[in-house]
């Protein structure tokens, strides 16, 4: 009894260091600490976020990051905004910290513009839209401060750049519960009502 006792907990302790293992923690951070930068993002109307993915199983991993366009609820187009399987000049993950800056900007000739800072590099996307009275707004799927768990080697939603849902009841056009409602964000389109939105997603492998 005593020798199955032990190998219960031994099974249980590798069965823990494993998924904490496998495991990567992603925190964000929005605008700038600097106000008179944070005002000035804010008059182009630049949204911004810190985007900072932590965990030992980092280490040695290949990351891809897509962006994804939906229109009246269907996947339009998958652009790869970056991926170390792709490209020789990039290289596997190498810390247990991997860390970038994502910029986006619905700019005035109907296109949406965005920027992804690296360490040593960056990438640009610019998408064209339709012209709408509604703003865009850049959201993550963080619950709150808490940090978000990503598993690796399974394409995880991150960001979300999308047009309001109108609430009909209220009359209220909302964002929040969008980004924080249980239903798949491939489906927003068609749950909300949302003509078009974006979605960033990463893999690491």
């Amino acid at each position: 009894m005593r020798k199955l006792t032990i190998m219960v907990v031994a099974y249980l302790c590798f069965n823990s260091v494993t998924a904490q293992y496998n495991e990567i923690l992603l925190d964000t951070d929005y605008g700038s600490d600097n106000k008179e930068i944070h005002e000035l993002l804010r008059f182009e109307g630049v949204e911004t976020i810190d985007l900072k993915f932590s965990g030992d199983g980092l280490e040695d991993k290949d990351y891809t990051i897509l962006i994804k366009e939906f229109i009246n609820g269907t996947l339009s187009k998958t652009d790869t905004l970056i991926s170390t399987l792709q490209d020789s000049y990039l290289k596997p993950i190498d810390t247990t910290v991997f860390k970038f800056k994502f910029y986006i900007k619905t700019q005035l000739d109907n296109t949406i513009k965005m920027m992804s800072i690296f360490e040593r590099f960056s990438t640009n996307k610019i998408y064209d839209i339709k012209k709408t009275k509604d703003n865009y707004a850049l959201h993550d799927f963080l619950n709150g401060p808490k940090s978000m768990p990503i598993e690796i080697g399974k394409s995880t939603y991150i960001l979300g750049y999308f047009l309001p849902y109108l609430d009909e009841e209220t009359g209220w056009k909302k964002y929040c519960e969008v980004s924080g409602s249980k239903h798949n964000p491939d489906d927003w389109g068609k749950v909300y009502n949302i003509p078009n939105y974006f979605l960033v997603e990463v893999l690491f492998n």
